[in-house]
């Protein structure tokens, strides 16, 4: 079933939580982007020295979007990228060619943090520190259902789906973080902001009437 892309975060973290234990355990995000800016951004911890792997199985022949991924590793208050991968179709069974995918062996206990996004130009991070930003950073937003990816083939007019299907295996901890549109965002503040005006006039005339003076 495919989620609401605000559903998904809330869903992530109760996979999370609810799947939190001392041990590495495994871990799935599923849901919905809306615009080819958007990303899913999922933290966890390793705590040992155990082999780990993350993938996406679900550009589903090009029903979907074709992805790409990036780990950073904590380092004080920023993070380095580890690695970013576009296409790797060998690293689970159920994955496509177009899938993104990356497996460690005895990867060095810390915070990580693994974000998904829909392949919009390489490299798809700005240098070797989270603090550079993406590539994408500025675009305006399309849609994913009106956009065409690099990989985008005119003759299927594929790749037009939103679903997104995220595996973490060996990892502790993982949390999903939602990433909004940053039109959605604006217009949230703006009527947050418009919404406490109303209530402080209105507090205050209530004062200024309880404590008329005659």
């Amino acid at each position: 079933m495919q989620l609401s892309f605000l559903s998904t975060a809330l869903l992530g973290s109760v996979l999370a939580f609810g799947g939190a234990s001392a041990g590495a355990a495994d871990y799935q995000f599923s849901g919905d982007l809306r615009y080819n800016t958007d990303r899913v951004e999922i933290r966890f911890d390793v705590t040992g020295g155990g082999d780990v792997r993350l993938w996406t199985d679900s550009w589903n022949n090009g029903l979907n979007f074709d992805p790409i991924s990036v780990l950073w590793q904590q380092t004080g208050n920023d993070y380095t990228r580890v690695l970013e991968v576009d296409d790797d179709d060998t690293i689970a069974a159920g994955q496509g060619f177009y899938d993104t995918g990356m497996a460690f062996s005895g990867l060095a206990a810390g915070h990580y943090l693994y974000v998904v996004g829909p392949s919009f130009v390489e490299p798809f991070a700005n240098g070797d520190l989270l603090s550079g930003g993406y590539a994408q950073d500025g675009s305006t937003p399309i849609p994913i259902s009106l956009w065409n990816q690099p990989s985008y083939d005119p003759n299927a007019n594929d790749q037009k789906g939103t679903f997104y299907n995220i595996h973490l295996s060996g990892v502790d901890n993982a949390v999903m973080a939602a990433v909004p549109e940053p039109t959605s965002v604006a217009m949230m503040l703006a009527g947050l902001g418009f919404m406490g005006g109303i209530v402080r006039r209105r507090k205050r005339a209530v004062w200024v009437t309880s404590h008329d003076v005659v």
